[in-house]
């Protein structure tokens, strides 16, 4: 005999749900956060055969973690960068080998489960490991929710653990990018060098970089979706840089259209190359600490110095969240000293 029922969820959030048994195994379908009067009709409806989605109601399917990790798989292969796809199949390899998880149902997780699975992590990895595969597993259990295999998001009730501040991005001063342009001076990797430094850019979206992406006339290139961590176009104009005018004009054109990579048409340069070969010259320059990254860093912080508005920063440099550009807001005293020098009394 089905019954009507309202559950209150850890979060405080209350809903009504319909409990009934069918083919012997007991099953719910959730009304929503309604009214008595609407989750009564709504009840009623559902007694009669007539069930309506109007209120929201909808079965909560049944299906293992190990079954729904599968399948989410296959789905985040179209839409996820293969960067994130690789670190979600690991994050969902290891919670899912976590007892008593993997042939559990999806929608018997409780939050009380991850606390312990939590734990667990807290052993073998630090706070802010934890933390991220938190984020992704949150993002992973929403999928569920919209799906319909599970009522609510375990996720939800959990904060993240507190961590300590990570430490301040370091970035090369003006002395450092004049020795380092010293010593790629007429090196393989110049041209690239220079646009990194130039641009901020990260480093696969230079080493993708096309003369089909760049406007000579209007004087502007384009970071294209495929290859910008965001997924999103971004454009770079140098009608008003002259220093990356110049170096764009100089740059020798290569038979496969690419604007970087070795001399006399060899085949392009490895991300893997690029790096290791970037960074040990580095290290002999005497910054063993630094990337190709370092040059982004440094791209950033030089802007935000001279006291370009972190929006615009955040806008030129294609973060996601201006929460990420704000990490350079402390090079800024001095502008932020005239800016709170502005107001109108």
């Amino acid at each position: 005999m089905p019954f009507l029922y309202k559950r209150t969820y850890a979060s405080g959030r209350k809903v009504w749900v319909i409990y009934f048994r069918r083919q012997g195994r007991q099953r719910s379908r959730v009304i929503g956060a309604v009214d008595r009067r609407t989750a009564e009709r709504a009840f009623a409806k559902f007694c009669a055969g007539q069930v309506e989605n109007n209120f929201g109601i909808q079965d909560i399917k049944p299906i293992s973690l190990e079954a729904f990790s599968r399948m989410y798989l296959e789905y985040a292969a179209d839409e996820k960068a293969i960067g994130t796809l690789l670190r979600e199949r690991q994050i969902l390899k290891i919670f899912t080998q976590g007892q008593p998880y993997g042939a559990v149902l999806l929608k018997n997780i409780s939050p009380e489960d991850l606390l312990k699975f939590r734990s667990r992590r807290l052993e073998k990895v630090s706070r802010q490991t934890v933390n991220l595969e938190f984020r992704h597993l949150k993002a992973i259990f929403n999928t569920a929710k919209s799906l319909g295999y599970i009522e609510e998001n375990p996720f939800d009730t959990l904060k993240p653990l507190r961590v300590a501040q990570a430490e301040l991005p370091r970035f090369f001063e003006l002395a450092d990018i004049a020795r380092i342009r010293e010593r790629f001076q007429g090196d393989e990797m110049e041209h690239l060098v220079e646009f990194y430094l130039l641009t901020g850019v990260r480093l696969n979206e230079a080493r993708s970089l096309r003369w089909d992406a760049v406007d000579l006339p209007r004087k502007f290139l384009t970071i294209r979706s495929a290859f910008a961590k965001a997924k999103k176009h971004r454009i770079i104009s140098f009608a008003e840089d002259a220093a990356l005018a110049a170096m764009i004009n100089t740059i020798p054109h290569r038979e496969d259209g690419y604007l970087f990579g070795p001399p006399d048409n060899q085949p392009r340069w490895s991300a893997d190359w690029v790096c290791r070969r970037i960074s040990a010259i580095l290290s002999e320059l005497g910054y063993p600490w630094a990337s190709i990254h370092t040059f982004r860093h440094t791209y950033i912080s030089h802007l935000i110095m001279t006291g370009v508005p972190v929006n615009t920063v955040k806008e030129l440099i294609g973060h996601v969240s201006i929460a990420t550009t704000l990490r350079y807001a402390h090079l800024a005293p001095k502008h932020k000293n005239v800016m709170a020098g502005k107001r109108p009394y």
